[in-house]
């Protein structure tokens, strides 16, 4: 399952069983969120489709943005894998599948405390990197479109982000039962549909 599963589902299986302190069942929460991360998939389907039928003739041009903001944010995303991961090595440790924008800081035990607060920081330092490729993005986006449009797509993204949510509560009821509490679970439900919204 770990070599044909979608990178999406080995980050967010890594850090639901991590979050859960559940590690030995990180295969069982892998092969839930490959179902999970074809949801996902769906549901930006439409919400592209909304996109068209909101602003049919800026459409193009916000897709465009998007899929460019999403290419330059995977770049921040694999340097700064790399860089962390390099730390993790330097210690004997793996760093994994991660997701180094998210921010869920995996366990750093093994690591010196210069190298632990490096991590922190070449995270912190990545996150900021993607905030101003969004800022960048949604004031180009805004500048063409008008008030009513604005909230068309706001109200897109939030069923966007609904469907999100279901997909992976779903996954995570389905592995934990009902092993761990209501709060502990839907905390790690709230960070993984943070983690997936940054890979859309």
């Amino acid at each position: 399952m770990e070599k044909t599963a979608p990178t999406l589902a080995l980050a967010l299986a890594i850090t639901a069983s991590s979050r859960l302190r559940l590690e030995e069942r990180e295969p069982a929460f892998r092969a839930a969120f490959v179902a999970s991360v074809a949801a996902l998939d769906d549901a930006d389907v439409m919400y592209r489709r909304a996109i068209e039928t909101a602003v049919p003739s800026e459409a193009a041009a916000i897709v465009a943005a998007m899929r460019s903001f999403r290419e330059q944010v995977a770049g921040v995303r694999e340097r700064a894998r790399e860089a962390i991961g390099e730390a993790y090595r330097r210690h004997g440790r793996v760093y994994g599948a991660f997701d180094p924008l998210d921010a869920y800081l995996p366990p750093t035990d093994g690591l010196s405390h210069a190298d632990a607060t490096r991590v922190a920081t070449m995270a912190d330092t990545a996150r900021g990197q993607v905030d101003t490729l969004r800022a960048q993005v949604n004031q180009g986006v805004v500048a063409r479109l008008a008030p009513p449009q604005i909230e068309m797509l706001i109200a897109a993204k939030r069923r966007r982000r609904e469907a999100f949510e279901a997909a992976l509560r779903g996954a995570v009821e389905s592995v934990v039962g009902g092993d761990v509490t209501r709060d502990e679970r839907e905390k790690t439900v709230y960070g993984l549909v943070a983690l997936a919204d940054g890979w859309y």
